[in-house]
C-alpha cells in the first residue's frame, strides 16, 4: 500500500509540474506545447488518481483510457467523458508534422484549443487533488 501512496503523490506532483509548463506555453503563444502539455498533466493526474485507488495502471497514457478506470472510483470524471478525446488527439498532433497532412502543429493549433486544453487538465487535476485528501496523508 505505501508503495502506491508514494507512486500517486510522485504522479500527482508530476501532473501539477505539466500542468504549469502548459499554461507557461499558453502565455507564450507556443499553443501546440501548451497542448501536449496538457494532456500530459491531465493523464498523469489520473494515474495518480488510479494508484490512491490502489490500482497499479497499466502502461497506458490515453486519458479516455484513464478516464474509464477512474470512473468506477468517482463519478465525477464522467464529465469529462466526451471531451477528453481532444486531449488525447494532443498527445502526438501537438508534436510531430507527419500527425497533420500539410501542415505542423504550430501552424494550426490555436491559442482557443490550448485555453481549452489547460481548462480540461485543471479541471480534472482539481478533482484529483480534492480526492487526494481523503486518501494520502499531506506529507509522506
Amino acid at each position: 500500500m505505501e508503495m502506491l501512496t508514494k507512486e500517486a503523490d510522485r504522479w500527482l506532483r508530476q501532473a501539477e509540474y505539466d500542468l504549469k509548463a502548459s499554461e507557461w506555453n499558453q502565455q507564450g503563444g507556443f499553443y501546440a506545447p501548451a497542448c501536449f502539455w496538457a494532456q500530459q498533466s491531465a493523464a498523469k493526474s489520473l494515474r495518480a488518481f488510479l494508484f490512491m485507488n490502489r490500482e497499479d495502471t497499466r502502461e497506458t497514457r490515453s486519458v479516455v483510457d484513464l478516464l474509464d478506470r477512474a470512473i468506477t472510483y468517482e463519478e465525477e470524471f464522467r464529465g469529462f467523458v466526451g471531451t477528453s478525446t481532444s486531449l488525447d488527439i494532443y498527445y502526438k498532433t501537438a508534436r510531430f508534422p507527419d500527425a497533420l497532412p500539410g501542415g505542423i502543429p504550430a501552424d494550426v493549433i490555436t491559442e482557443k484549443d490550448s485555453k481549452d486544453a489547460v481548462k480540461q487538465a485543471s479541471e480534472i487535476i482539481a478533482i484529483v487533488e480534492k480526492k487526494r485528501k481523503s486518501y494520502l496523508p499531506d506529507t509522506l
